[in-house]
């Protein structure tokens, strides 16, 4: 389904690539080389979220706030990861402390802090059942307010409609050339599509992984010692 979705837009837009997304939609294989694809930048709401923290909506960022709650299919290490991340893309810059507060692999609570001292508390967990749909919330706050990337009060995502019948169904398309994929599966591909148009995103997605494997080396030292560390 994710290839299928892929070469629509590789052919739509005649872009000449031999691209190929992986099942799960981590990565994609270009001209021989395996690149990650870190494709929460690609999800509408984050990049929603990062222009308003950069043209002027918001001022005065003093603290990013994440939550995620995935299923036990999951591994803690690829919540943080993604995490991490976000923290970076909505804000611009790089984290230079970690300290993080875990138990038994299963929840982990981090504190980062990015080179302009802004902080960003990080909650995640992989304690909800298989099948289960993750429930995740990222908010900014700022001298000017504070931003959401749900609807304020809301517990656990949205779906735009709901079915109730013999079985009850939600159906939500977030993506108006990629109808029957959900936000995840919409945004890999159109992360897949991106880097298949752009030799310097592939290798900016190189570093950016180098960088995440890095932060994430500290954060599993900081929760194992006790002990912010300094990158």
């Amino acid at each position: 389904m994710l290839q299928e979705k892929l070469e629509l837009l590789l052919n739509k837009y005649q872009v000449t690539s031999d691209a190929k997304i992986s099942a799960d939609g981590r990565s994609v294989r270009i001209g021989g080389e395996v690149y990650p694809l870190l494709s929460h930048r690609f999800e509408r709401r984050f990049v929603e979220l990062r222009r308003m923290l950069h043209d002027g909506t918001i001022s005065g960022v003093s603290a990013i706030r994440c939550g995620n709650v995935g299923t036990s299919e999951k591994s803690l290490d690829e919540l943080i990861l993604r995490e991490l991340d976000i923290c970076r893309f909505l804000s611009g810059r790089e984290i230079v402390s970690i300290a993080a507060f875990g138990r038994d692999r299963r929840a982990e609570n981090l504190i980062a802090v990015l080179d302009n001292d802004v902080v960003c508390s990080i909650e995640v967990a992989n304690t909800l059942p298989s099948g289960a749909q993750t429930i995740d919330k990222h908010e900014v706050i700022s001298a000017r307010g504070l931003v959401c990337d749900r609807v304020v009060d809301t517990q656990i995502p949205q779906n735009s409609i709901y079915l109730y019948a013999d079985e009850n169904i939600a159906y939500t398309d977030v993506d108006f050339e990629l109808y029957g994929l959900d936000a995840d599966k919409a945004a890999s591909v159109r992360a897949a599509f991106a880097l298949a148009k752009d030799e310097t995103l592939r290798q900016s997605a190189l570093c950016d992984m180098e960088t995440l494997r890095n932060l994430l080396s500290c954060a599993t030292k900081s929760a194992a010692d006790g002990r912010k560390v300094t990158i």
